[in-house]
């Protein structure tokens, strides 16, 4: 080829979906898309690995943390022959022979300050459940029946009989015996979607019975080792169970949460299936009891 032929000479031309590349801009592409085939291949087998992460949010505190979603606990549930006594001490017998569930940080699943075990049992009318406090300051200043007892220190109950996430009932005891119940109704059951709940506040868990007991001085910082609270629930109460009582196999959700103050103001959050926000109406975590 002469020298007017190289001037005048261009590579040929081929076709890809309609637009003319050169043979050069192919080989590149050609290139390009396997590093990037490459690239997510390797991508693909980290994740198949690892466990893709799951974005939870903090709505209370602006924040945001990325985490593997923790499996959630299950409880298995004794079914007992006899009614229990209770005298808020967790000292009946049957207390005993049944597994403990501990409470951990609501937030990050760590260990917590004090100590927090709870108990449940079944029997063919009542769901028992026991709870085991450390705490050197045991206070209380609500008085009344249903008030808001969570603003300072309390044991708290979410069960749904059903099994569902979005209606369960609310159930919580402060170190005075006072009572608080609820039915609530929760669209919080679709992960990253956070609505407000509602609340049946004139719900009413007709027959049931909590005992508290402190050991040491209630009021007095520095004045108590720990407290106790015991419920007896009627079952025929909690709506919604496919079986009154629990057949063997049936499964509910349920969490357990405690509330400490170690001052007025403050406040720290257990729970036995931690939600991973400040809030504990985060049904999607709640754990698994089964009979």
């Amino acid at each position: 080829m002469n020298r007017a032929d190289r001037v005048s000479y261009r590579p040929p031309y081929r076709e890809i979906r309609g637009s003319r590349v050169s043979g050069r801009t192919m080989q590149r592409f050609m290139i390009r898309c396997c590093l990037l085939l490459s690239l997510g291949f390797i991508a693909g087998c980290v994740l198949s690995e690892t466990g893709v992460a799951s974005h939870v949010s903090n709505p209370r505190k602006g924040t945001t943390a990325m985490q593997q979603e923790p499996q959630l606990p299950v409880y298995d549930c004794p079914r007992i022959a006899r009614e229990m006594s209770l005298t808020g001490k967790l000292d009946d017998p049957l207390w005993e022979k049944v597994p403990v569930a501990r409470l951990t940080h609501a937030l990050t699943g760590a260990e917590p300050r004090y100590c927090t075990e709870a108990r449940l049992l079944c029997s063919d009318t009542t769901l028992y459940i026991g709870f085991h406090c450390e705490d050197e300051y045991v206070w209380s200043t609500r008085t009344e029946r249903d008030s808001d007892i969570w603003k300072e220190e309390c044991v708290e109950v979410f069960i749904s009989p059903a099994g569902t996430l979005h209606q369960y009932y609310e159930i919580n005891v402060s170190p005075k015996n006072v009572q608080f119940d609820a039915c609530i109704l929760n669209p919080r059951v679709v992960p990253g979607i956070w609505k407000p709940f509602r609340g049946l506040w004139d719900y009413t868990v007709e027959g049931l019975r909590t005992v508290v007991h402190v050991e040491g001085d209630l009021d007095t910082p520095g004045g108590a080792e720990y407290w106790n609270a015991e419920y007896a629930i009627p079952l025929d109460q909690l709506i919604g169970a496919p079986h009154t009582p629990p057949q063997p196999g049936d499964q509910w959700r349920l969490n357990l949460y405690r509330i400490d103050s170690p001052e007025p103001g403050k406040q720290e959050f257990y729970a036995w299936s931690s939600p991973g926000v400040l809030d504990f109406h985060t049904p999607l975590r709640f754990g698994i009891l089964r009979f």
